[in-house]
């Protein structure tokens, strides 16, 4: 093997493994600074503002008319759910309302509804009796045309010669 390629086999090892061993440490350090920075969140405790919102929770939870264990349990019964909390199909159609600029978009369109048309009652008339045409006689019918014989293979056993074109 040449010296060339030695050194450039060499060198991209050696980038390769520079490369490796960076994406290490950097993974490990900034897990170290993360477990850090959630260590003094977790002994500073939760923000004023986050209490705050759990006791105007708490307080607005026992004012409701019912408590919460037995709401809960109405509205899990099937049929006790009132009105306003029943589940039922959305007419917005803002969510899809985006779809219309997507390149080769094509709305769905309702198929047309056929229903097949019962056929008119026939009235019974009184029978009358119909004329029938005297009718030609019929010729006879043709004689079938003879079917050709089967072309014959004609098989080359003989060498195929290249064509010169001249």
């Amino acid at each position: 093997m040449s010296t060339a390629r030695s050194d450039l086999l060499i060198y991209v090892g050696v980038a390769l493994s520079t490369t490796l061993g960076l994406f290490v440490l950097h993974t490990w350090y900034g897990t170290y600074l993360d477990q850090r920075y959630h260590d003094q969140l977790a002994q500073r405790g939760p923000s004023e503002a986050l209490l705050a919102a759990r006791e105007e929770e708490q307080a607005a939870l026992k004012a409701g008319k019912l408590p919460l264990s037995q709401a809960m349990s109405a509205m899990a019964r099937p049929g006790s759910r009132p009105s306003a909390v029943t589940p039922a199909p959305s007419e917005d159609l803002s969510a899809v309302s985006g779809w219309i600029h997507a390149r080769g978009f094509k709305p769905a369109t309702a198929h047309p509804v056929r229903i097949v048309k019962a056929p008119k009652p026939v009235e019974a008339e009184p029978a009358q009796p119909v004329e029938v045409p005297a009718a030609e006689p019929a010729p006879p019918p043709a004689a079938p045309k003879a079917k050709p014989a089967p072309r014959q293979l004609k098989l080359k056993t003989e060498a195929v010669r290249p064509q010169v074109a001249h």
